[in-house]
């Protein structure tokens, strides 16, 4: 799944792209997003999947994947989507959002026994507090080889690093920084759709540090723990987060949301409404 276009690190962060495009009209030059809705799509997320988790970082045993797609219990009841070039249509970059499904009181998280217990008292109180048909996991956010090796950035699932620029040779603008608000905008587009408040995540501090940059915080971040390295576990209210956005990073909130085409649901034990614009 290579991207044929050239891209470069630029050694700098920059979010100041020249003439009068905005974040959201870059990233929609380069790259489009699609929830994946058939098997061909699921299958491409897969093999995006088996490049990354097995071959390049082998968190997963290739063995186990002979059609070399890999995937695991939690698919079935999971939405997936992937971020693909525009040019060439190859895929960038994956991600899914694992759901409660049918019975929610019966269900788990991937990250839930191994990670929930290690948040704060006050963390732990709220996820108990929410409604489990409502929660949602952010889960294989990945991106694929070549991407990553173009940004210098193979050691990387997630791509990401405090300061990574890249740009397209064949126009010479600037393209979007950092792939993990595509990815963002993904989850946001299959949350609406499943009427999910709630996001929790496992994630690599810089990947943390980097959406903070860009005005996405969550409400409740863990400590950094052993978690097929080292990760910190996080918890939101979506439409919390989503506003936090809308207030620091406006571009960004209009890159992520679609210019408020997308806005998640609001828990029922909230009076107050999202903002919009």
């Amino acid at each position: 799944m290579p991207v044929h276009s050239s891209f470069h690190n630029e050694g700098k962060h920059s979010t100041a792209f020249g003439g009068t495009e905005n974040l959201s009209d870059i990233f929609k030059s380069f790259f489009k997003i699609e929830v994946a809705t058939t098997e061909e799509m699921i299958n491409k997320v897969f093999e995006v999947r088996y490049q990354v988790y097995c071959i390049d970082r082998p968190f997963e045993d290739p063995d186990q994947f002979p059609n070399n797609r890999e995937h695991d219990a939690y698919d079935s009841g999971s939405a997936h989507a992937l971020i693909r070039h525009r040019r060439t249509g190859d895929s960038v970059a994956v991600v899914r959002l694992v759901l409660a499904g049918y019975h929610p009181e019966q269900s788990d998280f991937p990250m839930e026994e191994p990670c929930i217990h290690r948040m704060s008292e006050q963390a732990q109180d709220t996820i108990a507090e929410t409604p489990r048909q409502h929660m949602a996991e952010i889960s294989r956010m990945a991106v694929c080889r070549e991407f990553r090796r173009r940004l210098n950035e193979q050691g990387s699932p997630a791509g990401v690093t405090d300061q990574t620029t890249y740009a397209d040779a064949e126009s010479g603008k600037r393209a979007m920084p950092y792939i993990s608000l595509g990815l963002f905008a993904a989850i946001l587009r299959m949350s609406v759709k499943h009427n999910v408040t709630h996001w929790m995540a496992i994630m690599e501090p810089t990947q943390l540090r980097l959406l903070k940059r860009f005005g996405v915080e969550f409400d409740h971040v863990g400590p950094v723990i052993e978690y097929h390295g080292l990760r910190r576990p996080a918890f939101t209210e979506a439409a919390s987060l989503i506003n936090g956005i809308l207030r620091r990073r406006p571009d960004v909130w209009d890159l992520i949301t679609e210019s408020g085409r997308y806005l998640p649901p609001i828990p029922l034990n909230r009076r107050t409404t999202a903002p919009r614009r």
